[in-house]
């Protein structure tokens, strides 16, 4: 299993794709204005971290790689390209309407003549396993919504989606199901991070150990 150490993960600002509420998956849909400005809020208040990441990790298509940038302006860490961490490549579905794919985005089927889910699981085990072995201090990923569903869904967690440029911390525990606490950190108008506990993960954690 991946190295229960602690993380930062975060998904990209809003997209083009997003404003239109279509399925971008592999297609490398840019940032919108709305995207830029989100990226630069949590920058101003990312800084204030503690532990503070020491190295960012982000996927190549545009709209991770530009959000870690804007984020980086206020780190100045090194950053790391992985496409192990891109949005799963959706197949027919991309470029099409949420509605049509809805299916797919709440139980997990597989892409009509796309990559499978446990191709893309496999790959975000790849990509974690990778960076959480060799860095002991905190990587930030900076990543895809599908992300979060699939790394829920290696501990049969069954994630709804994250809202963009929404930061979260993992922190380790012992548990029998995930072994990460997992944080929120919500900026309020003072441009101040505010850590809470994450609803979304501890919601889906319940309902893996009721069943």
């Amino acid at each position: 299993m991946i190295p229960a150490k602690r993380f930062y993960m975060i998904r990209h600002g809003e997209t083009e794709a997003n404003a239109s509420r279509t399925m971008a998956g592999s297609i490398d849909s840019p940032l919108t204005v709305t995207g830029r400005a989100q990226a630069e809020k949590v920058a101003k208040a990312i800084v204030t971290l503690e532990p503070k990441p020491s190295v960012i990790i982000h996927s190549h298509l545009s709209r991770a790689r530009d959000t870690a940038t804007i984020i980086n302006r206020a780190l100045n860490l090194d950053m790391h390209e992985d496409p192990d961490f891109a949005e799963i490549h959706a197949g027919d579905w991309e470029g099409t309407s949420y509605k049509i794919c809805r299916a797919f985005l709440h139980s997990f089927d597989d892409p009509p003549n796309g990559e499978t889910y446990d191709e893309f699981i496999d790959r975000i085990k790849r990509g974690k396993n990778t960076y959480m072995t060799k860095h002991n201090s905190p990587v930030l990923i900076v990543c895809h919504g599908g992300v979060f569903r699939a790394f829920g869904k290696i501990y049969g967690l069954n994630m709804p989606g994250v809202q963009n440029c929404h930061l979260y911390e993992f922190e380790p525990r012992d548990h029998p199901i995930f072994p990460w606490k997992v944080w929120q950190h919500n900026i309020d108008e003072n441009n101040t991070l505010l850590r809470s506990p994450a609803q979304v993960y501890d919601d889906a954690l319940a309902d893996a150990m009721a069943s």
